[in-house]
């Protein structure tokens, strides 16, 4: 029963930001910062839940510009957080 229970949550959080976000994109690429603007969310939170849309195959994503990750003082590179880049993300093309 918990678990139907959290599926469901589930399901109806990603249909509330679907409903949010996909108004929004268009078969033209977007910054994932000048999506977040348009409704008004944290950049990393609209990030997120557009990389879960990509999972389920709802929006297309192409990586603008990577940023390296710098190394350390002691030379070494940090483990967490090195994904740096710019995601512009458009509504899937139909052949």
């Amino acid at each position: 029963m918990a678990e139907e229970t959290s599926a469901t949550r589930r399901a109806a959080f990603q249909a509330g930001w679907d409903a949010r976000l996909l108004p929004l994109l268009t078969a033209q690429w977007q910054s994932s910062v000048v999506i977040a603007k348009a409704v008004g969310e944290k950049p990393a939170t609209v990030l997120e839940r557009l990389k879960d849309m990509l999972d389920r195959e709802i929006v297309e994503r192409r990586v603008v510009k990577a940023v390296p990750s710098k190394p350390t003082k002691s030379g070494k590179r940090p483990r967490i957080h090195t994904a740096r880049f710019e995601a512009h993300f458009r509504l899937p093309q139909t052949p």
